[in-house]
């Protein structure tokens, strides 16, 4: 989480699939009383000032035997195998699992649903010792497969798909082992607040909402946006267009063109995870618009950062380090394969960076994986046990 503190303890307290757009008002017709003007730029300011320092490390975890979990196999089904993002992530997550002998298995696929259900097949027919539903595959649609899976003894985790302070519904509950909660709706306010201290609220009159409704988080995020929007600037109003994860490669660079071409006033775009902003990018530069529109998002897929230091469209970047969040699953799975008591709530309490100009050289080390400090290993690697 963002602004937490170190503190010990005896526990180790440490440091929709279908396309379309729509219009939403975010405020009345005020931009005074409730925001706007120079006091909103000087309160989102106030916010990315923040949230541009290195987060400290904090785990409420028993400590346990890391040792237990070697020679047994996790099989990993990804969101889906296109999307960078989750590829870098799950290139460390191996990286940590290998570490301590464990077996890595990688169900490619192209983020269908009845993909991932053949997938649990597979797992549960190779007599695996854990899946994990990984970035946000929505249990919700292959129940009867999680079913399999528990008949069978096979536990499964889930990551990245749950806001902290939320988790499984009725419907899953019972069918899901553990899982991973992160600050997604945090990273849509600051985004906002990003551009809002960036150009004030006369910059943010049109943003270019992109979501893609069927991964769960995204309607939450979207609704941060919009409540930040409405709080900062209440006159903005932001155009929402629903891009699903299979059209990002073809889709989303026509309707940014189209967006900031029919609509001067258009000057951010906010995807809802920044590997949309690559194709963003090229319906920008499509639109002739690369010197007045940016982009502002989150995740923090190295492809992506890459571009916050070489060019000016892509400026900032609400970033995970995917390195911490490799460490911080790998905890709960191997909670799971251990037989250790699991993290309540899967508050792993992996971070938000906000990176830009200013700061993006700390990230740039192998591969844009730096920038959040190395006290996230020493902590996990204490609480398994090695050193």
């Amino acid at each position: 989480m963002l602004g937490a503190t170190a503190c010990g303890s005896s526990k180790s307290n440490s440091g929709g699939s279908s396309g379309g757009t729509s219009t939403a008002a975010a405020g009345g017709t005020s931009t005074t009383a409730a925001g706007g003007g120079d006091s909103a730029k000087a309160k989102a300011q106030a916010v990315i000032d923040k949230a541009k320092q290195v987060p400290v490390w904090k785990v409420d975890a028993q400590p346990f035997d890391v040792t237990k979990v070697k020679g047994k196999t996790i099989f990993n089904i990804p969101v889906s195998s296109t999307v960078p993002y989750v590829a870098a992530v799950d290139k460390q997550m191996q990286k940590v699992a290998t570490e301590q002998g464990v077996k890595w298995v990688q169900f490619a696929n192209q983020g269908n649903p009845t993909q991932w259900a053949a997938g649990i097949n597979q797992a549960i027919s190779q007599k695996a010792d854990l899946i994990i539903l990984d970035a946000g595959n929505d249990p919700k649609l292959v129940i009867p497969a999680l079913r399999k899976a528990k008949q069978a003894g096979v536990p499964v985790m889930v990551n990245h798909l749950y806001q902290n302070g939320e988790g499984p519904d009725p419907s899953t509950a019972s069918l899901i082992t553990a899982y991973i909660a992160v600050p997604f709706n945090e990273s849509g306010a600051l985004s906002v607040n990003y551009a809002v201290a960036k150009d004030g609220c006369d910059g943010v009159k049109a943003p270019l909402i992109i979501t893609a409704k069927e991964v769960p988080p995204s309607d939450g995020i979207v609704n941060s946006m919009q409540t930040t929007l409405k709080d900062l600037c209440p006159d903005a109003k932001a155009k929402v267009v629903n891009v699903p994860v299979v059209d990002w490669g073809t889709k989303i660079a026509p309707e940014a063109q189209s967006a900031v071409s029919s609509n001067p006033d258009t000057k951010w775009i906010f995807p809802t995870y920044d590997s949309m902003s690559i194709p963003a990018i090229q319906g920008v530069r499509q639109a002739g618009k690369a010197a007045t529109v940016k982009i502002a998002s989150y995740n923090g897929t190295p492809d992506v950062m890459k571009l916050i230091q070489s060019g000016d469209i892509m400026q900032a970047d609400m970033g995970e380090n995917i390195e911490w969040l490799a460490y911080g699953n790998m905890d709960q799975a191997f909670r799971i394969l251990a037989g250790a008591p699991i993290v309540k709530g899967g508050l792993e309490n992996t971070p938000l960076r906000v990176f830009d100009d200013s700061n993006i050289a700390e990230a740039a080390p192998n591969d844009f994986t730096g920038g959040f400090g190395d006290a996230f290993k020493t902590g996990y690697k204490k609480l398994w046990g090695v050193s």
